[in-house]
């Protein structure tokens, strides 16, 4: 389809833009566009209207508010990036952000779109699951928020119904004593998906693991939580022979496929390696942060 055929409309507003997607249900929302226009392009997608979100005020922005990080869906890696509370409270994300494809799509790119495309390989959404971040989707009458973890049903897959929109991401202040990191490998440096990513998370308490979340990313259609591995972690003395144990469980619990980027054993023995790094990494900034925090 050609681009010069889609009539493209601009809303100001949250509530016309929704107006909008009911009086035309066949119309695609568009955020930053890096997914969608490309789609469409390569004929993937057929879309006669368009309903920009760029104009939008409220739906951009990062805020801390009621004991929780609240970013709106049009933040892009970059703003991510440079924000103050996300280094502070969860750097994890940003690690996520600047892993992200190259400098020039980090900057129109938007976190809304990177979730809402459910991509099985984006990088956003395993470290938001592992700090238990959730959504809120805005209908016209009504929204609803939902758990991340259950937003997705299977690639390019959502529980977002026809005329509900992702207005915001929710991450819950993380307690004290938490730490999350997120590493991937991808075959190429710039603009390179990833072959499998891992996030993992840890809360100590007492000098043991009170609370874990390994999450699995581009190895299953959907991020996943590890949860034998997880479990496997909690009320457990952190140890790098402890971390060897929950990877060696993760890696089982993935279920990836062969491709033109990695085979099925492959991309298992990634899972076990970048689960030990992260957890060992989540530990480090878990103890770092109960030293500042005593």
């Amino acid at each position: 389809m050609n681009l010069s055929e889609i009539r493209l409309h601009t809303p100001q507003t949250l509530n016309e833009a929704l107006e909008l997607s009911v009086k035309i249900k066949e119309a695609r929302f568009l955020a930053g566009g890096t997914d969608l226009l490309v789609d469409i392009k390569q004929g993937l997608l057929a879309a006669k209207d368009i309903i920009s979100l760029q104009e939008i005020k409220e739906l951009k922005g990062i805020k801390k508010k009621n004991k929780e990080i609240r970013l709106g869906a049009l933040v892009t890696p970059n703003d991510i990036l440079s924000d103050s509370l996300i280094n502070r409270y969860i750097p994890a994300l940003a690690d996520a952000a600047r892993s992200m494809a190259s400098t020039q799509i980090r900057a129109v790119a938007t976190i809304g779109g990177n979730i809402s495309s459910a991509v099985p390989s984006a990088d956003l959404p395993p470290p938001l699951i592992a700090a238990e971040a959730s959504v809120k989707l805005q209908g016209l009458e009504s929204s609803r928020k939902v758990s991340l973890s259950e937003f997705f049903r299977g690639p390019r897959e959502t529980v977002c119904k026809i005329g509900e929109l992702l207005t915001f991401i929710l991450i819950p202040l993380l307690p004290p004593g938490t730490g999350i990191s997120y590493l991937k490998f991808t075959l190429r440096e710039a603009n390179a998906l990833a072959v499998a990513s891992v996030a993992s998370r840890v809360t100590l308490k007492d000098g043991k693991i009170n609370r874990a979340a390994i999450v699995l990313g581009a190895v299953a259609p959907t991020p996943i939580m590890a949860l034998r591995a997880s479990e496997f972690l909690i009320n457990r003395e952190p140890s790098q022979s402890t971390f060897e144990k929950a990877a060696l469980l993760a890696k089982e619990e993935g279920e990836p496929i062969s491709d033109i980027r990695g085979s099925i054993w492959y991309r298992k023995e990634l899972i076990s390696v970048l689960t030990r790094r992260t957890l060992s990494e989540a530990l480090e900034r878990a103890q770092r942060k109960n030293r500042k925090e005593k």
